[in-house]
């Protein structure tokens, strides 16, 4: 065992002890977390607002408070970034964490010190403690990890607003640092091509054995650019040098540079490994003691996964992958303890949550003082819940619009999966398609016909009262077996959509139709998001949507029209 897997292990013991303590007596923690930050908040201004001070039990809470989303307390968070203190929190954040992936303009997240401090920092010490009983040699080497910069800029204030992940990142203790392959300044170069030639030629001189970021696409984006820029990375870790053909800022270069040497023995291995693979360099042969990959499994990201076989077991055999817990910007709300599915453990002694049932929300979707809310206690497995989070930084009974599902318990904890983005169901005519029918009709109709669907997304076309579904396959298909995909999705979204059945039957719903897109559609439209202000590593792919978009911002992309006969 490293020097560092076992500090790593001493450092993250106690943490993990502390939330196993919790999960045992679930309840009493939360209700005791409530009234604390209850107390500590009560003479801010939201606090005196809300009556915080009289608010004993959870009950207490639902008549006091109201149920909120960022837009009802937007004003107000505007003020904390110009410098307003004790709005919601007695703590003065110390930065801001800015949302990713959603619409409109961005949104500000306080961090308070003991948010940044224990909170934070036990959640991700719990889950890597639990990894490493099963996964001991994570840190026997190096480590890539992927995160975003901690500084995208400065409030008004001078606070910073930025990564959470990434100032953990940028601060770890340095014997911790060298247990991670890639420097942090890599992640804050702004071009994102260079950006990832970077981090893949550097990474590439090691022996890697954890693979952690969230997002599995951006996985799968590493290991498609070091093959796709193979020339370039080989040359350099042959000469040492770090090629000028990208755009690199200039600070950064100058700062990696004295970290190459030459190395023709590593430089002639990966030839040989591209050699054997016909030409294509995949990290099952440059990173073959890989012990398990950490990201996000389920929700609608979860079918990347099916592509990771291909590049990291390519002889077959499987990689471990760990789902990285159910988290946003707000807050982390899971903690998984196996790499079994997505579930996680509730992150009982961290926020304070509420669960509002599907049912209730679809009946009154814009009357939240009409909502049923449970408690941690009170839900029941298999139920599907959206969920309100209330947290130290100063989020209040928040409406993320976050779909879950309770899968079970470890000990008193409720143990969730993310399902889907709330509201988010599209319903023509009444069919209520949600997102994860659509991955699971692509991900079917590409197992029965081989045609694999690298990318997709669904739109509902009100105006021809129809679904139109995009799709970028890996490669070539034959118009004939375009429209047998197309058929399969059809039969498939009715098999398990018994309204949509309903409604294709009776012709209440039209033909569905098929864009197939052009070679590189989806990297496009990433990093169009990128230009537009989202994260590199953080851009979402919106799998649902419930308008169709305009014809002339997909022309350039459509390469053919496939509808059914």
């Amino acid at each position: 065992m490293s020097l560092v897997s076992t500090l790593v292990k001493f450092t993250t013991k106690r943490a993990a002890k502390r939330f196993e303590t919790a999960t045992q007596n679930a309840a009493e923690v939360q209700s005791e977390l409530l009234r604390s930050m209850m107390q500590k908040n009560a003479d801010t201004e939201y606090g005196k607002k809300y009556g915080f001070g009289k608010v004993k039990t959870a009950e207490d809470y639902r008549k006091q408070v109201p149920v909120i989303t960022y837009a009802d307390i937007a004003d107000d968070m505007a003020r904390v970034t110009e410098g307003a203190r004790n709005v919601f929190t007695a703590e003065d954040p110390v930065m801001f964490a800015q949302t990713s992936g959603t619409t409109g303009a961005p949104k500000f997240i306080p961090v308070t010190p003991s948010s940044q401090g224990g909170s934070h920092s036990d959640q991700m010490r719990t889950w890597m403690a639990h990894a490493m009983k099963v996964h001991p040699t994570i840190f026997d080497s190096k480590v890539v990890s992927l995160v975003s910069p901690a500084i995208e800029g400065y409030a008004p204030c001078g606070l910073p607003f930025g990564s959470t992940s990434g100032h953990i990142y940028k601060n770890m203790p340095s014997i911790m640092q060298r247990a991670y392959s890639i420097p942090y300044d890599v992640f804050e170069i702004e071009d994102y091509q260079a950006k990832y030639f970077a981090l893949m030629r550097i990474s590439l001189e090691h022996d890697v054995r954890f693979v952690a970021t969230a997002n599995p696409s951006s996985i799968l984006k590493m290991c498609e650019k070091a093959d796709e820029l193979s020339d370039e990375i080989i040359r350099d870790i042959r000469d040492g040098t770090l090629s000028e053909d990208f755009a690199i800022e200039g600070r950064i270069r100058d700062g990696l540079k004295g970290m190459f040497r030459s190395d023709p023995a590593r430089a002639s291995a990966l030839e040989a490994m591209r050699s054997k693979r016909g030409g294509r360099l995949l990290p099952g042969d440059y990173w073959p003691r890989t012990a398990l990959i950490g990201c996000w499994k389920g929700g609608t990201v979860g079918h990347y996964l099916d592509k990771f076989g291909n590049w990291f077991n390519p002889d077959g055999g499987t990689t471990p992958v760990r789902d990285w817990g159910f988290l946003a910007s707000e807050a982390r709300m899971s903690i998984p303890l196996s790499d079994e599915g997505s579930k996680g453990v509730l992150t009982v002694a961290s926020n304070f949550f509420e669960f509002v049932p599907t049912d209730v929300v679809a009946a009154h979707p814009n009357d939240p003082a009409a909502w049923t809310c449970l408690t941690a206690d009170q839900v029941e497995i298999g139920g599907e819940y959206y969920i309100l989070i209330t947290t130290i930084d100063g989020l209040y009974r928040y409406d993320i619009n976050d779909v879950i599902r309770i899968e079970g318990h470890y000990n008193n904890a409720p143990e969730l999966v993310f399902l889907r983005k709330g509201r988010g169901m599209t319903n023509l005519t009444g069919e209520k398609v949600s997102v994860n029918q659509i991955i699971e009709i692509f991900q079917g109709a590409s197992a029965s016909t081989g045609a694999i669907a690298d990318h997709f997304k669904a739109e509902a076309d009100e105006k021809n009262n129809r679904y139109l579904f995009r799709v970028e396959f890996g490669e070539k298909i034959a118009k004939g077996d375009q429209a047998r995909f197309l058929r399969e999705l059809d039969e498939r979204l009715k098999k398990i959509n018994m309204e949509y059945k309903a409604k294709r039957d009776s012709q209440r719903l039209g033909n569905p139709v098929m864009h197939v897109m052009r070679e590189g559609w989806y990297e496009r439209g990433r990093r169009q998001q990128v230009s537009d202000g989202k994260r590199a590593f953080q851009a979402k792919t919106e799998l649902l949507s419930a308008e169709k978009l305009q014809t002339q911002f997909i022309r350039p992309e459509l390469e053919n029209v496939v509808e059914m006969d």
